[in-house]
C-alpha cells in the first residue's frame, strides 16, 4: 500500500533518527518552547508539527482514526500537495508516517472523513476525484521505515472535485457536497463495501452546498425521529434535509439568519435539539466580533434562530464541532476556542479556554486555525493552523454533579442548605488543585476548601446559607489556571423569587422574595420590565398599545398605528377634511372617530339629537323636523330677531356646509339667506 521512502539512503543515519524520534515521542518541535509566542487558557500545547516537516506550504482539513484492535490514533492532515499520515505515541505525540499524494495538482482545499476504517478524501484540484484509503494498511508501518510515499486503494471520479465530505457511519454513507455536479449541492454514496463507494443520489434543487452533517435525528421533534437528516450549510440558510431515500430527498425546513454573509458551516448539539452555524464572511463585510447563530430545532420544519453569541475577539469563524456539552471552534487568527454548551439550560455559551498560535492577531481575515479533531483516548485536540503546521493540545476539563437536600419547607424559617456534590476532574491539569465554595456563607465548623491531587472524583458536603442574587459556585485554582463551575439550585433550596404583580410569568427583578419551592404570586424569572402590565414581559407580541410589551427598549415597533382625526369642538367626532395624526397612543383633542359636518359645533355629529336651533344637528345633510328653528333667523335663541342675530348671519356668510346661520335649509349661508333674515327682522317670534 506504499512506495519507496520518501527519504532514505543516508547510510542507516536516518532510521537511527526517525528511531529516536519514536522514543523520544516529539517530532517536529526540538529544544522549541511550545508556549512562546502563543496565547493560551485551560489550554496547553503537548505537541507541534511545522508545515515543513509535512512537505507542503499549506495544511487545511484534518482527520483521525482510532484503531480499536491496536489501540492507536492515527491523524490525516489535508495539504495543498496530499494528505499527510501520523500515528500518535504515546503521550499524544504525532509521528510523520509520509503522504498520500493529491490525485492531480495542488489545491488550497481539501477535506478528509473517515467512515468503517477507511480514508475519504476529496479536493477542489481539477480532476481529483475522490481518493479511497483502507487505513488499516497503517498497522504495518515501523518508525524505523521513515516517512513514505501512500498510495489510494481506488479512486471515484465522479464527482471531479468537490469542496467538503461528510461522514455518515451510522448509515454506513459519505456525502459529497460543494461538487463539480449537480449546482454544487450534494452527492450522496453508500458503503456496504467501504472500498467501492457506490452513487446512489444526489440533489442540486437547493443551490450549492459548503458544509453539513448527515446524522440519525433522535431529537425533540417526534415527526422526523429516525430519520437521515442533512443539516446543511449554503448560501444565507441553514437547510434541514431528509435524505432517508437518496433518489428522493425532501426539503424538511429552512432558515435564513441575523445579517447572513455566507453560511459555511452547520454543527448539531448531541441532543440534536440546538444548531450552531457560522457565517465565514460577516466578520470582514461588517466588522465586529466572532458571531456563533444558535437555531432551536425543537420543530424541524421551522427552525427559528434563538441566540447569536458574540465572542470577545473579532476573528473569521471557519470549523466548529461539539463533543458532550461542549463546542469546540477553529476560528483562524483566534486560534482553537472552547465554550460551554450550557444550551438549552441557561440559553448561553460561554467561553472557557482557547490556544491561539497567533497570539494576539484576533482579527478578520483567512489565517490561521482551520479546522480540528477530537481524540478521546488521549484526552487532547489536534488541529490545523493553514501556515504554521499541526498542533495537539490538551484541554482542562471539569464537570460539578450535584445533589443537594433541604430541610427548606415554604412558610418556615430558613434553614442551612445541605449540599452533597460530586467534583469529577479530569486528565490534563496540573495537580494539585484548591476547590473553594463561593457564594455561600458556611455554617460554625465547616470547611469551604479542599484540595484535589489527582484525576478522578471527590465528594464535597457541606451546610451552608445561600445569598439572595447570588449563584454559588466551586472555584477550582491549579498552578496554570482558575476555573468557577456553577452549582445547581433545585427547588429543594432557598433561592431568590420575584414578585409576579401582573400574572405573567415574569417577575421584577427589584422586589426579590427569598424562599423555596413555588411560592404564589412570584416567578423564578426576573425579567419584567413592567410588572403592573400583564402585556409586557420578554419576547410578548408588541400591540399598538403605547407600551415596550416586548421589553426590547422599543415601543409600539412593527404595528400597524391607528389614524387620529382633530376633534376641535370635543364632541367625540372627528374632522374628516382636517390632516390626520398616526399614532398608538391617544393624542389631545384627536380622536379615532371621523363623521363630525361641523367640527367647531360641539352639537353637531352623528346621531345628536336635534335642539330645533336650524342646524344640521345629526349631521346628514337636512334640515328637518325637530332640527328646524321655530323662529328662524333668532340665532342666539333669546326670542328675538335683533342685530345680534344678522351680526351671526353675517359671520357665517358663505358658509357652504354644516352652516348654524341658515335660513333657507340648504346648510349654506349666502345673499339669499341675508335677504330672507331682512325680511323678518324685528318680527316677534310668537
Amino acid at each position: 500500500m506504499f512506495d519507496l521512502p520518501l527519504r532514505r539512503g543516508a547510510t542507516g543515519v536516518l532510521t537511527a533518527f526517525w528511531l529516536w524520534l519514536s522514543v523520544l515521542g516529539v517530532q517536529g518541535q526540538g529544544d522549541v518552547n511550545l508556549d512562546e509566542g502563543v496565547s493560551s487558557h485551560n489550554m496547553e500545547a503537548v505537541a507541534f508539527i511545522p508545515i515543513a516537516d509535512m512537505l507542503t506550504e499549506k495544511v487545511n482539513d484534518i482527520a483521525s482514526w482510532y484503531d480499536e484492535e491496536e489501540d492507536i490514533t492515527y491523524l490525516l492532515v489535508g495539504c495543498e500537495n496530499g494528505t499527510a499520515l501520523f500515528r500518535m505515541l504515546p503521550g499524544a505525540r504525532p509521528i510523520f508516517m509520509g503522504k498520500l499524494p493529491t490525485q492531480s495538482v495542488t489545491s488550497l482545499w481539501r477535506d478528509i472523513k473517515v467512515v468503517h476504517g477507511h480514508a475519504y478524501i476529496v479536493s477542489e484540484a481539477p480532476a481529483h476525484g475522490m481518493q479511497v484509503m483502507d487505513l488499516e494498511a497503517l498497522r504495518a508501518w515501523s518508525p524505523l521505515e521513515g516517512p513514505v510515499t501512500w498510495a489510494p486503494d481506488t479512486v471515484v471520479s465522479t464527482p471531479s472535485t468537490a469542496h467538503n465530505v461528510v461522514a455518515f457511519e451510522e448509515a454506513s454513507k459519505v456525502i459529497q457536497v460543494g461538487t463539480s455536479t449537480m449546482g454544487g449541492g450534494a452527492v450522496i454514496f453508500d458503503l456496504s463495501d467501504p472500498s467501492a463507494p457506490s452513487l446512489i443520489g444526489g440533489l442540486s434543487e437547493w443551490g450549492s452546498l459548503h458544509d453539513a452533517q448527515a446524522l440519525i435525528y433522535n431529537g425533540p421533534d417526534a415527526a422526523h425521529v429516525g430519520k437521515e437528516i442533512l443539516f446543511a450549510a449554503g448560501g444565507e440558510s441553514l437547510w434541514i434535509l431528509d435524505i432517508t431515500d437518496a433518489s428522493d430527498v425532501q426539503l424538511i425546513g429552512t432558515s435564513t439568519y441575523t445579517n447572513p454573509h455566507f453560511s459555511h458551516q452547520v454543527w448539531v448539539s448531541d441532543t440534536h435539539d440546538h444548531a450552531f452555524l457560522g457565517d465565514e464572511l460577516d466578520e470582514t463585510s461588517e466588522g465586529g466580533a466572532t458571531r456563533t447563530v444558535v437555531f432551536d430545532l425543537t420543530d424541524l420544519d421551522h427552525p427559528q434562530e434563538v441566540e447569536v453569541h458574540v465572542a470577545e475577539t473579532t476573528a473569521s469563524d471557519h470549523n466548529q464541532y461539539t463533543h458532550g456539552e461542549w463546542l469546540f471552534q477553529s476560528n483562524y487568527r483566534a486560534g482553537l476556542r472552547m465554550l460551554s454548551d450550557a444550551w438549552p439550560q441557561l440559553n448561553v455559551l460561554t467561553e472557557r479556554g482557547f490556544f491561539d498560535p497567533l497570539e494576539e492577531s484576533f482579527g478578520p481575515g483567512f489565517q490561521g486555525a482551520w479546522s480540528h479533531v477530537i481524540c478521546e483516548e488521549e484526552g487532547v485536540l489536534a488541529f490545523t493552523s493553514i501556515n504554521e503546521g499541526l498542533w495537539v493540545v490538551r484541554p482542562r476539563f471539569a464537570r460539578l454533579d450535584n445533589v443537594a437536600i433541604s430541610l427548606c419547607e415554604p412558610g418556615t424559617i430558613p434553614t442551612p442548605n445541605v449540599w452533597s456534590m460530586t467534583l469529577k476532574v479530569e486528565e490534563g491539569w496540573y495537580f494539585p488543585i484548591e476547590v473553594q465554595v463561593e457564594g455561600v456563607v458556611m455554617t460554625t465548623g465547616q470547611d469551604n476548601g479542599w484540595t484535589v491531587t489527582e484525576p478522578g472524583s471527590t465528594l464535597l458536603y457541606f451546610e451552608a446559607w445561600g445569598l439572595p442574587g447570588v449563584q454559588p459556585s466551586v472555584k477550582l485554582t491549579s498552578q496554570r489556571s482558575t476555573w468557577s463551575l456553577n452549582m445547581l439550585t433545585p427547588d429543594a433550596l432557598w433561592f431568590a423569587h420575584y414578585e409576579d404583580a401582573d400574572g405573567d410569568g415574569f417577575g421584577n427583578p427589584n422586589m426579590p422574595v427569598w424562599g423555596c419551592g413555588d411560592l404564589p404570586g412570584t416567578s423564578t424569572l426576573p425579567l419584567d420590565c413592567q410588572d403592573w402590565n400583564a402585556n409586557t414581559y420578554p419576547q410578548a407580541p408588541e400591540l399598538c398599545d403605547g407600551w415596550n410589551n416586548d421589553c426590547d427598549d422599543e415601543v409600539d415597533e412593527g404595528t400597524a398605528q391607528l389614524v387620529w382625526y382633530a376633534d376641535a369642538d370635543g364632541d367625540g367626532f372627528g374632522n374628516p377634511n382636517a390632516p390626520v395624526v398616526l399614532s398608538c397612543t391617544p393624542l389631545n383633542e384627536r380622536v379615532l372617530t371621523p363623521g363630525d359636518c361641523n367640527d367647531s359645533e360641539a352639537t353637531m355629529y352623528p346621531g345628536a339629537p336635534a335642539l330645533e336651533d336650524g342646524m344640521d344637528n345629526n349631521c346628514d345633510g337636512i334640515i328637518a323636523d325637530l332640527e328646524i328653528n321655530p323662529c328662524p333667523g333668532d340665532f342666539d335663541l333669546d326670542g328675538n330677531r335683533t342685530i345680534n342675530d344678522m351680526l351671526q348671519l353675517l359671520s357665517n356668510f358663505g358658509c357652504e356646509a354644516g352652516c348654524s346661520s341658515s335660513m333657507d335649509n340648504q346648510d349654506t349661508v349666502d345673499t339669499a339667506d341675508l335677504l330672507v333674515w331682512l325680511g323678518v327682522f324685528g318680527l316677534d317670534c310668537d
